[in-house]
């Protein structure tokens, strides 16, 4: 079935002249229009609406003036006879407040927008402070306008909670086929939501997990200073919180973490003093301080 396509011609708007000689200058143009176009008087009507302007057009025929060519031809010779008598119209009241409106509401889209960009720009930063990985910015050249994001790709395969990611590619990438990516954007923002998520999070590929609740508690007994190896009377050495007492085996002389300390130490959190020192309840013990990977651990 062919389609057909139907034109429709709008009415012209009706004018809203804001000068007494409205009229005059309608009749006389009305009666010039008659009869063939001069191809002169033409490029007359292209002088006299370059020289005056779009506004002083505007108030000559009582509308929006968008050109020589878009007018009937009366309103072309309106403008060379009110050039003519010298007249200087106002805009038409009501177009004049139809351009403030649109001029308020440009402005409030640019301020909307500008805002946008500064939430952007902190949350971009926020993740980068979290960040040991090196990351670019670079925009996704097969979608543009509006709906165009700019994407972060790491520079090294790396882990996040959603598991590995490719160097190379944009860190939101689930698909086979790649993204097609511009160049690296210099002080760029990504503006993929996704992007920006897993830059908080990404690792190296052999970097430890990030600490748990329970690690991170535990992290921060070592800074209070209370985590020691200690000798028990019923066993070897075992990793206690001096602070916490016990009823099992250890004597009463802690809590055990001896578990979790040595998770910690795996990890490069962690490292004990290699001299007996006085724990806070008057024992001694191997006092258990933080790396500096332990104390960026924490602080992130």
């Amino acid at each position: 079935m062919r389609r057909r396509v139907v034109s429709i011609t709008l009415p012209t708007p009706v004018p809203e002249p804001e000068y007494p000689e409205y009229d005059q200058v309608r009749t006389e143009a009305e009666r010039r229009s008659r009869g063939p176009l001069d191809p002169g008087a033409l490029a007359v009507m292209e002088a006299v609406a370059r020289r005056r302007g779009n506004d002083w057009c505007t108030g000559v025929i009582g509308r929006t003036f968008g050109g020589v060519a878009y007018v009937p031809c009366a309103d072309a010779f309106m403008l060379l006879v009110a050039d003519e008598m010298g007249l200087e119209p106002p805009v038409p009241q009501r177009i004049a407040e139809s351009r403030r409106l649109f001029d308020e509401q440009r402005a409030q889209d640019r301020a909307r927008g500008e805002e946008r960009k500064e939430h952007e720009r902190r949350r971009w930063e926020l993740a980068l402070s979290t960040c040991t990985v090196s990351v670019t910015v670079r925009a996704n050249l097969k979608r543009g306008g509006s709906r165009a994001l700019d994407h972060a790709v790491p520079d090294v395969p790396v882990r996040s909670s959603r598991g590995m990611h490719e160097a190379g590619r944009a860190l939101c990438e689930r698909k086979r086929n790649p993204r097609q990516l511009g160049e690296p954007i210099p002080d760029g923002v990504a503006t993929c939501q996704s992007c920006v998520t897993y830059v908080a999070e990404i690792r190296p590929v052999d970097a430890p997990a990030p600490a748990t609740k329970a690690e991170r508690a535990l992290l921060q007994l070592v800074v209070d200073g209370v985590v020691f190896t200690m000798r028990h009377a019923r066993g070897g050495l075992a990793a206690r919180v001096t602070t916490e007492r016990s009823s099992g085996a250890g004597g009463g002389q802690g809590r055990s973490v001896n578990a979790a300390v040595a998770k910690l130490e795996a990890k490069g959190w962690i490292a004990a003093d290699t001299e007996y020192s006085a724990t806070p309840g008057g024992g001694f013990g191997y006092q258990w301080r933080l790396t500096d990977a332990g104390t960026a651990e924490l602080a992130g």
